[in-house]
Formats: C-alpha cells, sequence, structure tokens
C-alpha cells in the first residue's frame, strides 16, 4: 500500500486498505479493509466505499455516495454526488438466498447527481447518465441516458461538451472539444474504447 495518499482526520481508513499513490479521501469517508482504490481517486465527505469495491485510476466519487460489495468502477469514471447504488435484486431481511447481483461502471462513464443504478447494469466507456436518471438497463459506450428510466437519446463526445445523433458513428466521436478539454491520459483511454466499440459494431 502506498503511502503517498492523503485521508482527512474524520475519515475512516480500516487497515488493509489498499490506496493508490495521490488519492484523496475527505471528510467523514469510510473506506473497509478489503477496498482498494487506484491511484489519484477522489473519495468525497461522507462517501462509503464497501469491502471488496475496487475503483480504478482517477476515479471521482462525489459527496454522499455508497458504493456497495458489487459494484464495479473502472478507471476515470465519475460519480456525482448522492448517487444511488445496488447491490440487491430482491431485497428482504433474513432471506437465506440472498447474493450479490454485479454492477458496471466501465472506464470514462460519469454518472450525474441523484442518479439511481439498479444492480445487474452495465454502464459503458465514456457513456454519460443525466442527473436523476434511474438507469435500469445497460447503457452503451459514449451514448447518453436520462429520465426515469433512463432512455438513451444521444450519444456523446468522449469529453461530454458535444452531443451528437444517435446514428453517429464512433469515429466522429474524438473531436476537437476533446483534444482541447481532456486529460491526454483520458483521451488515449476514450481512443481505445472507440476502436473497441467500432469492432463490436
Amino acid at each position: 500500500m502506498s503511502s503517498n495518499w492523503y485521508a482527512h482526520p474524520t475519515a475512516v481508513v480500516e487497515e488493509g486498505a489498499m490506496i493508490g499513490e495521490g488519492t484523496r479521501i475527505w471528510h467523514f469517508a469510510h473506506v473497509r479493509s478489503t477496498a482498494r482504490l487506484g491511484r489519484e481517486v477522489n473519495i468525497g465527505k461522507d462517501v462509503y466505499i464497501d469491502g471488496d469495491v475496487v475503483l480504478g485510476d482517477g476515479v471521482r466519487v462525489q459527496n454522499g455516495v455508497s458504493v456497495y460489495h458489487g459494484v464495479h468502477v473502472a478507471d476515470w469514471a465519475f460519480v456525482g454526488p448522492y448517487v444511488v447504488f445496488t447491490n440487491d435484486m430482491a431485497p428482504r431481511v433474513g432471506n437465506k438466498t440472498w447474493r450479490v447481483v454485479d454492477t458496471w461502471l466501465d472506464t470514462g462513464a460519469s454518472l450525474g447527481a441523484g442518479a439511481i443504478v439498479r444492480c445487474g447494469v452495465r454502464i459503458g466507456a465514456f457513456a454519460m447518465c443525466g442527473a436523476g436518471a434511474v438507469v435500469t438497463h445497460d447503457i452503451p459506450p459514449f451514448h447518453l441516458a436520462v429520465g426515469l428510466p433512463a432512455v438513451t437519446r444521444q450519444k456523446v463526445c468522449a469529453c461530454g461538451q458535444t452531443l451528437l445523433p444517435l446514428d453517429t458513428s464512433y469515429r466522429e466521436l474524438l473531436r476537437d472539444c476533446c483534444v482541447e478539454n481532456m486529460d491526454p491520459r483520458v483521451r488515449a483511454e476514450a481512443e481505445r474504447a472507440i476502436v473497441r466499440a467500432l469492432e463490436r459494431a
């Protein structure tokens, strides 16, 4: 475990948690002992990171979020304030058949403030879910999903500044605004995600 990271004095980082270099953990956050946080992660106020959760490099988790066991957050993903994750499809107290249902937030994906994510879905690379969206199904890479339930209505460029019609080619999703706005490391991930999307198309 790197020692080159910061936790606010009010934060609880349990012994055994693996924290990457340059990571910052803010007021009243709680990181469980078997969690693994990558490099340059930023954990906001009142955030809970459950056991066995892995956050990739550069992830941002804003205030008031609980990231439960079974939620997988890839590099450079953004989780807005008060996003709600779940990990149980049939929650009942005392249910003997309870099992964790996994959820994936892929590289560069973003969740707007107050979004609710049903367990069992995958939010694709550089996809974006709007504030207050209720995500009940998979969101493809580079798609914008909004509403209740969330519906994909447009594609979104790699930096998130330009909205485009759904039939836009993945080749057109790395634009001048992306070159200007994006950290080169994140832009390189977007380029790789576009190649993968084209291979699947």
